[in-house]
Formats: structure tokens, sequence, C-alpha cells
């Protein structure tokens, strides 16, 4: 495989995935409630504030843009919220490691296969 068209494949790769990833990271969290008042914004605004300094450079999230990572954050505090827990720093810790279990349940065997395929076929001559 010649490298533009590896470029290309793992860019489509990407894309599939995250959409699916996204997706699959909070849905099991969703409760009923969606509407937050303000003293529950001020939470959710505080916690991420405190998480995205973190999940911004995380390298274990590479696989997802800004705006997904921003986005996939936001469901998660909003679902660690809903499940009770008020404390801005517990929320973002919480939503930081909930982010990471998601991301590696679900891209890292993906990632792995990946890898071995590109070594099998770079290393046939």
């Amino acid at each position: 495989m010649i490298p533009a068209q590896a470029v290309s494949a793992e860019f489509t790769i990407r894309q599939n995935v995250r959409r699916e990833a996204v997706a699959e990271a909070v849905s099991s969290l969703e409760l009923e409630r969606s509407i937050f008042d303000s003293s529950e914004t001020e939470i959710l605004s505080a916690a991420f504030t405190k998480a995205w300094a973190y999940v911004e450079f995380d390298p274990t999230l590479g696989m997802l843009d800004a705006c997904e990572r921003q986005s996939e954050l936001a469901r998660c505090l909003m679902a660690i919220l809903k499940l009770g827990d008020c404390n801005p720093t517990s929320i973002a810790n919480s939503a930081i490691a909930l982010m990471r279990r998601n991301h590696a349940r679900i891209f890292g065997p993906r990632i792995a296969r990946g890898l071995a395929n590109d070594s099998r076929v770079s290393a046939t001559p």
C-alpha cells in the first residue's frame, strides 16, 4: 500500500469509527431528564472547563477531533450529573475516565487490527 492510500484509508476508518464512538459512548448513560436548571448549568460549565484542560490535549483521545471531543465530553458530563454527582471536580474526573474507557473499548481493538493489517501489507515483498 502506498503512503497516500494508507493515509486515505486511515482517514476513512477514523470518520466511520468516530460516529459510532460518539453514539456508543454515552447512549448507555442516557437518562430521562434532559433539562438542567441554572445551578446545574453552572456546575456543568465549571466541570467542562476543568475537564477540557485535560481532554483537549489527551493523546489517548486523539482519534476524535476537538469538536467531537467537546461534544462527547459534554454528553458524559451531563450523564454523570444526571446520576446525582454535583461536585464539578468529581464530575470532570468521572467524565474524563468515562471518555478514556469508552475510547479504549471502541477504538483500541480497531486500531490494533488496523496496525496488524498495515504491518502485514508492508511486510510483503
